[in-house]
């Protein structure tokens, strides 16, 4: 397993396209958060202005779409790659578990994905924070609330990777896992803001809304659904055809 695990790793470092997709999100982030500040300045009215603190602890909402898109399109071609490429078969002939294989994959995606979600965290962090102030000091409370918006990160972060795993082996290809990964993420999203219209009965209206949650509405119903998402994406990948 982890001979596996280095294996793995040692693809994502010597990965050009993983690197350029990392400068390519960088620069993609500096654009993005230099239009929020240049209308907050311009519209000020409509366009808030956050100080790095306030951005950051809000960021884990305001940049998930661009970096669910990051997440998804980095998942779904390091793992579908493999999957179109045949390199899977080429481990299970070799006598590797395919067990070894799918979990080695998802932490060399879970590795991966670090340095993305740093990009994000990061890049708005430090242009709120020159144009309007830090807004923190150095303190417990500051360090509590840092590690706060860490751990969001995180659980966004390994709830998106949940996501694109089950596709990936449900789909088995680059541009269907990315679909059907950001398309059932933009649903839900919807359903939940919507949902009080859509379903008339309170009391399955509350049922879904539980199901439907996210981390910051339901922790346990969150983390449960990640891990049953992850067991799901294992079972029919040790039952697939890689011919």
């Amino acid at each position: 397993m982890r001979n596996l695990i280095r294996a793995e790793l040692f693809k994502l470092k010597k990965s050009t396209a993983y690197k350029a997709l990392i400068l390519i999100y960088f620069i993609i982030e500096i654009a993005v958060q230099m239009n929020n500040i240049s209308n907050s300045v311009v519209y000020p009215k409509y366009n808030p202005t956050y100080t790095g603190m306030e951005w950051l602890m809000n960021s884990h909402q305001t940049a998930m779409p661009l970096y669910s898109i990051v997440v998804f399109l980095f998942a779904a071609f390091f793992v579908n790659g493999d999957i179109v490429g045949h390199t899977f078969h080429i481990g299970l002939l070799c006598g590797i578990p395919r067990k070894n294989i799918f979990w080695a994959k998802l932490i060399a995606v879970f590795v991966g994905v670090i340095p993305l979600m740093f990009v994000s965290m990061l890049t708005g962090t430090v242009l709120w924070s020159i144009h309007a102030g830090p807004g923190m000091d150095f303190s417990a409370g500051t360090v509590l609330r840092l590690a706060t918006a860490f751990a969001r990160y995180v659980l966004s972060s390994v709830m998106l990777i949940s996501n694109a795993a089950l596709f990936s082996v449900i789909v088995k290809s680059k541009i269907g896992t990315f679909v059907w990964s950001f398309g059932t993420l933009y649903i839900l999203g919807v359903l939940r803001a919507n949902i009080e219209r859509i379903i008339q009965i309170p009391i399955l209206c509350e049922i879904l809304l539980i199901l439907l949650s996210l981390s910051y509405l339901n922790l346990g119903t969150f983390l449960v659904s990640i891990l049953l998402k992850l067991l799901a994406a294992g079972y029919i990948f040790e039952r697939m055809d890689f011919k």
